[in-house]
């Protein structure tokens, strides 16, 4: 119900898409809306008409989604294959620039229909609402606890990983400067915690205001202040952790042999080939 949702749904469209390496990835693409619809409804107990009303939400963002970024993302990957590998840095910024831009479109995209939507909950649905944000968080805390890794560990772990998804299966001696690299990274789990669960309580008390008068523009206003979460020196560190990113997918690719450029290129054609395959399907071109 808030900038949580939009970024699962957005990182549900990426994941589906760019996993999407086959005709069953292209069937789960078109499956996207009944993942959001689903997601959106474990929030709280809704009636059948609000439930008919998430469906059609996710229905309409999806093929709005489909048909305006879809193609974006297609031009963006199709720029990454075509990286200057000796100076990649400057374009990877530029990516990253265009893919904060397609994230927050989305977050434009649902802002009225969430808003329109939280006009019809009733006090139990929002405590519901309040009481699984809750439940969330309570989780995601008590799975940290049990972590047998180290933060940097974990991390590492999470950079590996997301280098083998499109292609690159890392070479000792970059996950060597890597490892040691992540010392550069500010662990900001407990505060940005902090932060959410203080924006979630404000987030519910709004809700309750759901049938007063300017309510639509408060949310409105609320919703896009989770973008500026946290204090100065908390958004401090968020942008550093940014830039060693960036710094970081950089050395990679600068530093890439013959055999990890191979594979990255050709995890980029088949994704390429699957975004092709779904808009084809779409009759888009």
């Amino acid at each position: 119900m808030n900038k949580k949702i939009f970024r699962f749904c957005f990182a549900c469209i990426l994941v589906l898409t760019l996993n999407a390496c086959s005709l069953a990835g292209s069937w789960l693409y078109e499956r996207l809306d009944s993942y959001i619809a689903d997601y959106f409804k474990d929030y709280a107990e809704f009636t059948k008409d609000q439930n008919q009303r998430i469906d059609q939400i996710a229905k309409d963002f999806h093929d709005w989604f489909t048909e305006n970024e879809l193609t974006k993302i297609r031009i963006l990957l199709a720029e990454l294959k075509e990286i200057d590998l000796q100076e990649p840095k400057k374009k990877i910024v530029a990516i990253y620039k265009e893919g904060e831009l397609l994230f927050e479109r989305s977050n434009d995209y649902f802002e009225e229909p969430i808003i329109s939507f939280t006009k019809t909950l009733t006090e139990d649905q929002i405590t519901q609402i309040g009481e699984h944000f809750e439940k969330i968080r309570n989780e995601r805390e008590e799975e940290r606890e049990r972590e047998d890794k180290e933060y940097k560990e974990r991390l590492l772990d999470n950079y590996e990983s997301g280098f083998s998804r499109i292609g690159i299966n890392l070479r000792e001696e970059q996950i060597d400067t890597l490892k040691i690299r992540l010392n550069e990274h500010f662990e900001i789990r407990e505060e940005w915690s902090k932060f959410q669960k203080e924006w979630v309580e404000d987030f519910i008390l709004l809700l309750r205001e759901n049938q007063t008068p300017n309510y639509d523009s408060k949310m409105a206003a609320y919703l896009r202040s989770f973008e500026d979460l946290g204090d100065d020196e908390f958004r401090t560190k968020m942008e550093s952790n940014e830039e060693l990113t960036i710094e970081l997918l950089s050395y990679v690719l600068r530093t890439a042999d013959d055999r990890q450029i191979k594979g990255f290129k050709r995890s980029l054609d088949t994704y390429l080939k699957s975004i092709n395959r779904i808009l084809s399907n779409r009759k888009i071109n």
